[in-house]
């Protein structure tokens, strides 16, 4: 499946190849957000980031596991990194793309495609779900999503692969019958 990275897989590739960080990275929560210079706070409030006067914050609701401190941290750090404007006077429309890319940012930040590729997952769903999250130390329902998106992901490709087979063939086929013809 390599060569076939989106350019969001792509780029949070490079994002960790960028901060030196070869495995799961949960554990370099803190060292990821001082190499972007973003502060990090817990708060009894949602999940947001803050930017004034070109300082970044980072508020993690304080009453959520560290499981989901960490999703929300990733997605979070996405409008950091790809998002300008203030979110509550941006056209609705816009906002919404905005959380949508944060959203697949933090499924791809925290639980990385260039991980996956590498790792053996168990063939029962279940225990596939249980090895990511552990892994990844994400929530169940969060790996259960991720490795929905890997699998379809994978079987796009699959197809894309056997479709560019098929017309490579017929394009030979189509070549002899040009030949057999003039």
């Amino acid at each position: 499946m390599t060569g076939f990275l989106t350019h969001l897989e792509e780029d949070i590739k490079r994002l960790y190849a960028q901060l030196q960080i070869s495995g799961p990275a949960y554990r370099e929560m803190q060292r990821i957000a001082s190499e972007f210079r973003v502060w990090v706070h817990y708060e009894e409030t949602g999940s947001m980031m803050i930017q004034h006067q070109g300082l970044y914050s980072i508020i993690l609701n304080r009453s959520l596991s560290p499981e989901e401190q960490w999703q929300d941290f990733a997605h979070e750090l996405c409008h950091v990194l790809k998002h300008t404007g203030n979110h509550f006077k941006m056209n609705k429309l816009f906002r919404e793309l905005q959380e949508f890319q944060a959203k697949q940012f933090m499924y791809h930040f925290c639980v990385p495609t260039f991980m996956l590729l590498k790792m053996k997952l168990p063939t029962l769903r279940q225990q596939a779900i249980l090895h990511i999250a552990q892994t990844f130390h994400v929530t169940w329902a969060f790996a259960e999503k991720r490795l929905a998106l890997f699998e379809q992901r994978k079987a796009g490709i699959r197809f894309q692969q056997e479709f560019t087979s098929y017309l490579m063939k017929a394009e030979k086929v189509a070549e002899k019958e040009v030949v057999y013809q003039t």
